[in-house]
């Protein structure tokens, strides 16, 4: 069998491919595969809405078909970029930002008295719309433990526990090298006290500085 024969390129296959690869190159995803799972599925979905057009060739059923593609990855796209951990980076970062403007405002070009009166009352604005909100419709429940929080509280645990640890660093070399010197000094003396013993120190060595100050005074 002749191979032009066995390998016949199937109808529609070309128009199909140079969709696809129109649409990758204009929507340039990270991740092709998943673009393209994308572009079939909704091509399919497009396909099962208008069973006798022929999405691809067809200008108005293609405008169609691509507008809700590029929606649809936008969409897929943002929520794949606003993981949880990158929204904790974020919060913990901006609080960051306040605390270093509010410590050192001047360097910023602000006033280096910052009135805070605005954001107690906003603050206080909010907490009251929880209250009413809570009490009128009796079922509302505040998501304190979102992935976010999760994340975040995540993130400071391990800084917290890379500080502690740093800081138990610190204090035990500070313990060794007070415990090598003292261990030294009682060597020294230990040695200096056999010396004497064995009649090895020199004299003026072993006499202490005391005795040294009598000697002088009956000298006198």
């Amino acid at each position: 069998m002749d191979v032009h024969l066995r390998y016949k390129v199937p109808d529609g296959l070309r128009p199909l491919l140079e969709a696809l690869a129109r649409e990758t190159l204009r929507s340039q995803p990270k991740d092709v595969v998943r673009f393209a799972q994308l572009f079939f599925d909704e091509l399919q979905h497009h396909r099962k809405s208008n069973p006798n057009t022929d999405i691809i060739c067809d200008p108005v059923a293609y405008e169609m078909f691509r507008t809700d593609l590029q929606r649809k990855y936008n969409h897929d796209h943002e929520e794949r970029c606003a993981s949880p951990l990158d929204e904790a980076a974020t919060k913990i970062q901006a609080a960051f930002r306040g605390h270093c403007v509010r410590a050192h405002p001047e360097k910023f070009g602000a006033p280096k008295v910052i009135s805070r009166t605005h954001s107690n009352e906003k603050i206080e604005s909010l907490n009251t719309k929880k209250d009413m909100k809570r009490h009128s419709v009796g079922g509302y429940a505040f998501q304190a433990d979102s992935p976010e929080d999760r994340a975040a509280t995540k993130i400071q645990a391990e800084i917290r526990g890379f500080l502690a640890r740093k800081h138990v660093e610190k204090m035990k070399k500070e313990d060794t090298e007070a415990a090598t010197k003292i261990q030294a000094h009682i060597r020294g003396f230990l040695t200096r006290k056999h010396l004497d013993e064995q009649g090895l120190l020199s004299p003026t060595r072993s006499i202490s500085p005391h005795h040294t100050q009598d000697s002088n005074d009956n000298h006198y």
